[in-house]
């Protein structure tokens, strides 16, 4: 697999499109220019990590897909579901499935 920002380009425009977003909405929720989001979904430009992170979550695909077209049968990314999920639940709850996570994964955080 190698990387294409044409093809990258295409399939964040297209994701967006079927969410039925426009292009100002995707820029405000990424907290980036117009003028940025366009020339990424043109493939003029390319995009920093917290970009593709943030892309990901309000998209509601996962990096690999947009960077590389793989798809799994469930092109949704795991971090943004886990988001979502989280999101429902009460502060108390979130901070329990945090520690879980920490504890689990062995992380210092």
């Amino acid at each position: 697999m190698k990387y294409n920002r044409v093809e990258a380009a295409k399939r964040i425009r297209t994701r967006r499109k079927e969410l039925g977003l426009s292009s100002a909405e995707v820029a405000d929720k990424i907290r980036r220019a117009n003028h940025y989001y366009g020339d990424i979904e043109r493939g003029t430009c390319g995009m920093s990590i917290d970009t593709l992170i943030e892309l990901t979550e309000i998209l509601d695909i996962s990096s690999d897909y947009i960077l590389f077209g793989k798809k799994t049968g469930n092109e949704i990314s795991n971090v943004s579901r886990a988001c979502r999920i989280l999101k429902q639940w009460d502060e108390r709850k979130q901070e329990r499935a945090v520690d879980l996570m920490k504890y689990y994964l062995e992380l210092d955080i």
